[in-house]
């Protein structure tokens, strides 16, 4: 079975995610769910384990994550493509930062030396986390994004993060690309998307992350 996906806006579509937004998943992360409920909730589980761990035994496992996310995408992106993470609600002054998606660019880059690692986005201020209540506002979000620039002149940019559930940070990061560097198309990869029972909503607090 292939891995990546391409996100098809019909099929249990995030909130924010429109037809022309270029997406693409490896598994479905089930809202609420335990380890034991999907591969992809034992992954991201791990991927995210708190940064308090760090020098700990379970620590392991975030690494042994990180590692595995960076394999599948070396396995999927192109030759020569620009890469950068979707920034981390906290900065990295901030205790809880967890810096998870730059060390995954960083096993990336050294099994794909031709990637090129972009940082044209950072955040103004520390937030709290969207699935701990933080706003998934695309205009509040975006208004707290800094732009850097890009290094080269890539007609394109690959945004990755761990969980794709209502698609607020890609459209805000999205938005503040398209304002800076109108000619640079933006995809998404993302190593899962979120599926919620009939019962809920993408809106609620996802507290188990």
């Amino acid at each position: 079975m292939k891995l990546w996906k391409k996100l098809e806006v019909v099929e249990n579509p995030p909130a924010f995610i429109e037809s022309d937004d270029v997406c693409y998943y490896a598994r479905d992360y089930i809202s609420r769910g335990s380890h034991k409920d999907s591969e992809a909730n034992q992954l991201i589980s791990n991927f995210k384990r708190h940064p308090r761990f760090r020098g700990q035994a379970p620590w392991r496992y975030k690494q042994r994550a990180i590692e595995q996310f960076a394999a599948e995408l070396g396995d999927v992106i192109g030759k020569n493509r620009s890469i950068a993470a979707i920034p981390s609600s906290k900065l990295p002054d901030h205790p809880e930062y967890d810096s998870r998606l730059l060390d995954t660019l960083g096993v990336l880059k050294r099994l794909r030396p031709d990637l090129v690692i972009e940082t044209p986005l950072s955040m103004k201020a520390s937030t709290k986390p969207s699935h701990l209540g933080g706003s998934r506002s695309i205009d509040e979000i975006s208004f707290n994004l800094e732009w850097s620039g890009l290094s080269g002149n890539s007609q394109s940019l690959i945004l990755i993060d761990d969980v794709l559930t209502t698609g607020a940070h890609f459209k805000a990061c999205k938005q503040v690309i398209a304002a800076n560097a109108p000619d640079v198309c933006v995809i998404g990869i993302f190593w899962a998307r979120t599926v919620w029972p009939e019962s809920q909503s993408p809106f609620e607090d996802l507290s188990n992350f």
